[in-house]
């Protein structure tokens, strides 16, 4: 063979190399983008409970824990603003701002923080500037107008609930209950107008017995509906319990069972109170439903009162 064919047969060799090797390239790269994307694709975020019980399962992967928080009320029904996000196997929670790795999968530990349910709203309520808000508490030493509606940060929304308002001062009269609409917040309803269902506390300077205006009573959708016993200024405890699911509420004093009617069913309910003095300074707590009375319980099961027969 000359040397001019040998040079030729050596080029050719080394072209084939060079395009095996390039066609191995190739292959590689299509490989690892097939497991990039076959890995982005089976990525799910895993949410459980605290004992470990699956509550969803998220796929795609979220960018940020906020658009996960979504989801998750999307498939649980449990408020953006009630769920708290654990790395699983530690404490540390999860910032809304948090961004996730999105060919990962992730397991999050879903704990539920109510406490939004029983915590005054300040910062949406349109006369804010008249009260002193901390949490539960709410005062208004600085009231100009004749009263102010004071609604809950976050409504409830399902299930059952019971809350205590600890009635520190009355200065005249009060409403404490739920409203279905938060625009009624501030000072544009009055107590009798309300779209709501309530315990009025009755009038501490009185002596007047109208269930109306005077004597306390059950006031739902604007009406007087039933009496109830007249609150002291000072000390006396209204206890609440709500089930949202079944559309009943029962009211107490000191422990006392005073009546349970109906309310709208599987409807967002805001606890609102109804200040009027500058003296008023009343405290929501939220208490487990073991606290409540047997008779509370029993009553949302029972002969409800017919709010459509109020005065």
């Amino acid at each position: 063979m000359s040397a001019e064919a040998m040079l030729q047969e050596e080029l050719a060799s080394q072209g084939n190399l060079e395009m095996s090797e390039a066609a191995t390239s190739v292959e590689v790269a299509v490989e690892v983008a097939a497991e990039a994307e076959a890995s982005e694709s089976t990525a799910t975020v895993t949410v459980r409970s605290l004992p470990g019980r699956v509550l969803a399962v998220v796929k795609p992967v979220p960018s940020m824990v906020a658009a996960l928080k979504a989801e998750i009320e999307l498939q649980t029904g449990c408020a953006e603003v009630l769920q708290k996000l654990l790395v699983a196997g530690g404490t540390r929670v999860l910032a809304d701002d948090e961004k996730l790795a999105e060919i990962e999968s992730h397991d999050v530990i879903m704990v539920v923080d109510e406490s939004p349910l029983a915590e005054w709203d300040y910062g949406k309520n349109p006369d804010h500037k008249q009260l002193e808000i901390q949490g539960g508490t709410v005062k208004c030493p600085k009231l100009r107008s004749d009263y102010v509606n004071v609604l809950t940060r976050e409504p409830m929304r399902s299930g059952r609930h019971y809350f205590q308002f600890i009635m520190h001062t009355i200065g005249d009269e009060q409403w404490c209950g739920v409203v279905s609409n938060p625009e009624q917040a501030g000072a544009r309803y009055s107590g009798r107008r309300l779209t709501a269902w309530t315990y009025y506390c009755g009038r501490m300077n009185s002596r007047g017995t109208s269930i109306v205006d005077g004597a306390g009573a059950l006031h739902a959708e604007g009406k007087a509906v039933k009496q109830f016993k007249t609150l002291q200024k000072s000390g006396d405890v209204i206890g609440m319990l709500v089930d949202i699911d079944e559309g009943a509420i029962a009211f107490e004093l000191n422990g006392e069972l005073q009546g349970a009617c109906p309310i709208p069913k599987a409807t967002p309910l805001w606890v609102l109170t109804h200040v009027d003095t500058a003296s008023d300074h009343v405290e929501l707590v939220k208490l487990a439903l073991g606290d409540a009375p047997i008779s509370s319980i029993e009553s949302l099961s029972g002969a409800l009162l017919d709010v459509t027969k109020g005065q």
